[in-house]
Protein backbone atom coordinates (compact mmCIF):
# COMPACT_ATOMS: atom_id res chain seq x y z
CA UNK A 1 0.00 0.00 0.00
CA UNK A 2 2.82 2.39 0.71
CA UNK A 3 4.73 1.88 -2.09
CA UNK A 4 1.59 2.34 -4.35
CA UNK A 5 0.79 5.75 -2.69
CA UNK A 6 4.13 6.75 -3.21
CA UNK A 7 3.83 6.17 -6.86
CA UNK A 8 1.04 8.21 -6.88
CA UNK A 9 2.80 11.31 -5.56
CA UNK A 10 5.72 10.63 -7.65
CA UNK A 11 3.51 10.87 -10.68
CA UNK A 12 2.38 13.91 -9.44
CA UNK A 13 5.60 15.27 -8.71
CA UNK A 14 6.81 14.63 -12.13
CA UNK A 15 3.51 16.28 -13.76
CA UNK A 16 4.27 19.53 -11.12
CA UNK A 17 8.03 19.49 -12.51
CA UNK A 18 7.03 19.08 -16.10
CA UNK A 19 4.54 21.71 -15.59
CA UNK A 20 7.34 24.55 -14.29
CA UNK A 21 5.60 24.12 -11.26
CA UNK A 22 8.73 23.35 -9.00
CA UNK A 23 8.16 23.97 -5.72
CA UNK A 24 4.75 22.47 -5.32
CA UNK A 25 6.43 19.27 -7.05
CA UNK A 26 8.83 18.98 -3.88
CA UNK A 27 6.26 18.74 -1.48
CA UNK A 28 4.90 15.83 -3.70
CA UNK A 29 8.48 13.94 -4.43
CA UNK A 30 9.14 14.66 -0.55
CA UNK A 31 5.73 12.50 0.88
CA UNK A 32 6.98 9.95 -1.95
CA UNK A 33 10.10 9.48 -0.75
CA UNK A 34 8.41 9.21 2.97
CA UNK A 35 6.36 6.17 1.70
CA UNK A 36 9.76 4.70 -0.29
CA UNK A 37 12.74 5.76 0.52
CA UNK A 38 14.42 3.42 -2.12
CA UNK A 39 13.29 4.97 -5.56
CA UNK A 40 16.14 6.41 -7.28
CA UNK A 41 13.12 8.43 -9.75
CA UNK A 42 11.90 10.50 -6.49
CA UNK A 43 15.40 11.48 -5.32
CA UNK A 44 16.13 12.18 -9.25
CA UNK A 45 12.93 14.19 -9.97
CA UNK A 46 13.79 16.08 -6.19
CA UNK A 47 17.22 16.54 -7.45
CA UNK A 48 15.70 18.32 -10.91
CA UNK A 49 13.04 20.43 -8.70
CA UNK A 50 15.77 21.81 -6.60
CA UNK A 51 17.93 22.38 -9.65
CA UNK A 52 15.74 24.88 -10.97
CA UNK A 53 15.05 26.42 -8.29
CA UNK A 54 18.60 27.31 -8.44
CA UNK A 55 18.91 25.64 -4.85
CA UNK A 56 22.02 23.60 -6.45
CA UNK A 57 23.10 22.29 -2.94
CA UNK A 58 19.42 20.19 -2.24
CA UNK A 59 19.99 19.24 -5.76
CA UNK A 60 23.29 17.59 -5.76
CA UNK A 61 22.25 16.25 -2.65
CA UNK A 62 19.37 14.27 -3.67
CA UNK A 63 20.73 13.59 -6.83
CA UNK A 64 23.63 11.57 -4.70
CA UNK A 65 21.10 9.58 -2.95
CA UNK A 66 19.56 8.96 -6.32
CA UNK A 67 23.48 7.80 -7.49
CA UNK A 68 23.62 5.43 -5.06
CA UNK A 69 20.28 3.79 -6.02
CA UNK A 70 21.06 3.92 -9.17
CA UNK A 71 24.73 4.19 -9.91
CA UNK A 72 24.57 3.59 -13.84
CA UNK A 73 22.12 6.19 -14.47
CA UNK A 74 23.44 8.50 -17.78
CA UNK A 75 20.68 10.81 -16.47
CA UNK A 76 22.06 11.20 -12.93
CA UNK A 77 25.33 11.41 -13.79
CA UNK A 78 24.89 14.42 -15.78
CA UNK A 79 23.31 16.12 -13.65
CA UNK A 80 25.06 16.04 -10.84
CA UNK A 81 27.90 17.18 -13.46
CA UNK A 82 26.33 20.15 -14.51
CA UNK A 83 25.21 21.07 -10.82
CA UNK A 84 28.66 20.84 -9.47
CA UNK A 85 29.96 22.99 -12.51
CA UNK A 86 27.22 26.03 -11.65
CA UNK A 87 28.29 26.18 -7.97
CA UNK A 88 31.84 25.69 -8.93
CA UNK A 89 33.47 22.88 -8.00
CA UNK A 90 34.71 21.62 -11.82
CA UNK A 91 36.94 18.86 -10.19
CA UNK A 92 33.53 17.08 -9.01
CA UNK A 93 31.55 18.41 -12.36
CA UNK A 94 34.82 16.58 -14.25
CA UNK A 95 34.56 13.41 -12.67
CA UNK A 96 30.92 13.12 -13.01
CA UNK A 97 30.98 14.17 -16.72
CA UNK A 98 33.92 11.42 -16.87
CA UNK A 99 31.49 9.15 -15.91
CA UNK A 100 28.80 9.81 -17.47
CA UNK A 101 30.75 9.52 -20.93
CA UNK A 102 32.28 5.87 -19.71
CA UNK A 103 27.83 5.06 -19.35
CA UNK A 104 27.26 6.62 -23.25
CA UNK A 105 30.71 6.51 -24.81
CA UNK A 106 28.97 8.32 -28.36
CA UNK A 107 27.72 10.90 -26.83
CA UNK A 108 29.11 14.39 -28.36
CA UNK A 109 27.48 16.73 -26.19
CA UNK A 110 29.14 15.02 -22.97
CA UNK A 111 32.64 15.61 -24.22
CA UNK A 112 31.74 18.91 -25.46
CA UNK A 113 30.92 19.86 -21.79
CA UNK A 114 33.95 17.91 -20.81
CA UNK A 115 36.35 20.22 -22.88
CA UNK A 116 34.45 23.24 -21.96
CA UNK A 117 34.61 22.14 -18.01
CA UNK A 118 38.45 22.57 -18.99
CA UNK A 119 38.37 25.65 -20.67
CA UNK A 120 36.71 27.58 -17.33
CA UNK A 121 39.83 25.88 -14.88
CA UNK A 122 42.33 27.11 -17.90
CA UNK A 123 42.80 23.59 -18.96
CA UNK A 124 43.42 24.39 -22.14
CA UNK A 125 45.66 21.82 -23.87
CA UNK A 126 43.34 18.95 -22.27
CA UNK A 127 40.07 20.92 -23.68
CA UNK A 128 41.66 21.15 -27.33
CA UNK A 129 42.82 17.37 -26.80
CA UNK A 130 38.96 16.56 -26.32
CA UNK A 131 37.73 19.14 -29.19
CA UNK A 132 40.07 17.36 -31.45
CA UNK A 133 39.09 13.56 -30.46
CA UNK A 134 35.35 14.56 -31.27
CA UNK A 135 36.64 15.92 -34.76
CA UNK A 136 38.64 13.10 -35.38
CA UNK A 137 35.68 10.87 -34.45
CA UNK A 138 32.68 13.11 -35.65
CA UNK A 139 34.01 15.14 -38.53
CA UNK A 140 30.71 16.93 -39.17
CA UNK A 141 30.48 17.74 -35.66
CA UNK A 142 30.42 21.94 -36.47
CA UNK A 143 30.09 23.05 -32.86
CA UNK A 144 33.78 21.23 -31.97
CA UNK A 145 35.41 23.28 -34.86
CA UNK A 146 33.77 26.81 -33.66
CA UNK A 147 35.18 25.91 -29.87
CA UNK A 148 38.66 24.48 -30.86
CA UNK A 149 39.08 27.75 -33.68
CA UNK A 150 37.48 29.80 -31.10
CA UNK A 151 39.75 28.59 -28.39
CA UNK A 152 42.95 29.16 -30.40
CA UNK A 153 41.95 33.01 -31.17
CA UNK A 154 41.46 33.48 -27.12
CA UNK A 155 45.31 31.76 -26.81
CA UNK A 156 46.26 34.14 -29.92
CA UNK A 157 46.98 31.43 -32.43
CA UNK A 158 45.56 32.78 -35.27
CA UNK A 159 47.28 30.87 -37.71
CA UNK A 160 45.34 27.82 -36.32
CA UNK A 161 42.20 29.81 -35.38
CA UNK A 162 41.98 30.68 -39.08
CA UNK A 163 42.70 26.85 -40.89
CA UNK A 164 39.52 25.69 -38.12
CA UNK A 165 37.24 28.68 -38.81
CA UNK A 166 37.77 27.92 -42.70
CA UNK A 167 36.86 24.48 -42.36
CA UNK A 168 33.73 25.56 -40.25
CA UNK A 169 32.78 27.70 -43.83
CA UNK A 170 33.58 24.60 -45.93
CA UNK A 171 30.58 22.52 -43.31
CA UNK A 172 29.04 25.30 -43.37
CA UNK A 173 29.05 27.81 -45.96
CA UNK A 174 26.29 29.70 -43.77
CA UNK A 175 28.14 30.16 -40.72
CA UNK A 176 28.37 33.99 -41.28
CA UNK A 177 30.50 34.53 -37.69
CA UNK A 178 33.62 32.38 -39.72
CA UNK A 179 33.80 35.47 -42.09
CA UNK A 180 34.15 37.96 -38.92
CA UNK A 181 36.91 35.34 -37.27
CA UNK A 182 38.70 35.02 -40.28
CA UNK A 183 39.02 39.17 -40.50
CA UNK A 184 40.12 39.24 -36.88
CA UNK A 185 42.80 36.30 -37.15
CA UNK A 186 44.43 37.48 -40.53
CA UNK A 187 44.35 40.90 -39.09
CA UNK A 188 46.14 39.87 -36.34
CA UNK A 189 48.54 37.66 -38.16
CA UNK A 190 49.25 40.94 -40.80
CA UNK A 191 47.47 40.24 -43.80
CA UNK A 192 45.40 43.09 -43.57
CA UNK A 193 43.83 42.29 -47.59
CA UNK A 194 42.82 39.30 -46.58
CA UNK A 195 41.06 40.65 -43.21
CA UNK A 196 39.41 43.46 -45.66
CA UNK A 197 38.27 40.67 -47.74
CA UNK A 198 36.84 38.44 -45.01
CA UNK A 199 35.32 41.56 -43.07
CA UNK A 200 33.12 42.55 -46.28
CA UNK A 201 32.10 38.79 -46.83
CA UNK A 202 30.97 38.96 -43.33
CA UNK A 203 28.78 42.04 -43.81
CA UNK A 204 27.66 40.90 -46.88
CA UNK A 205 26.65 37.82 -45.47
CA UNK A 206 25.40 38.61 -41.67
CA UNK A 207 22.04 38.73 -40.93
CA UNK A 208 23.16 40.27 -37.45
CA UNK A 209 23.96 44.33 -37.55
CA UNK A 210 25.76 44.07 -33.39
CA UNK A 211 29.25 44.64 -35.16
CA UNK A 212 28.18 46.36 -38.25
CA UNK A 213 29.53 50.07 -37.29
CA UNK A 214 32.84 48.10 -35.87
CA UNK A 215 33.56 46.28 -39.34
CA UNK A 216 32.80 48.90 -41.21
CA UNK A 217 35.60 50.92 -38.75
CA UNK A 218 37.86 48.49 -39.21
CA UNK A 219 37.75 48.07 -42.97
CA UNK A 220 38.26 52.11 -43.13
CA UNK A 221 41.14 51.77 -40.80
CA UNK A 222 42.97 49.41 -42.84
CA UNK A 223 42.05 51.52 -46.23
CA UNK A 224 43.72 54.24 -44.41
CA UNK A 225 46.41 52.21 -42.83
CA UNK A 226 45.48 53.37 -39.57
CA UNK A 227 46.50 51.46 -36.18
CA UNK A 228 43.30 50.69 -33.66
CA UNK A 229 44.21 48.64 -30.58
CA UNK A 230 40.68 47.83 -29.50
CA UNK A 231 39.20 44.75 -31.12
CA UNK A 232 35.79 44.60 -29.60
CA UNK A 233 34.34 42.36 -31.93
CA UNK A 234 32.09 39.62 -30.97
CA UNK A 235 32.47 36.02 -32.62
CA UNK A 236 30.50 33.74 -31.13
Amino acid sequence: MQNSLAQVYLSKAEELRLNNQYKESVQNYLSSIMMNKNNAESYLGLGLAYKNLKNYNKAILNLQKAEKLNPFSKEIQKELAMCNIIIGDFEAGIKYLISSIKLEPDNVDIQMQLALAHEMIEEEDMALMIYQKIIETNPEFIRAYIQKATLYMYLDDYLNSAKLFKKVLELDSNYYRAYLALGICYEKLGNKSAAKRFYKKYIDNSKDITNYKQVVGRISEINSNKENKKHNLRIV
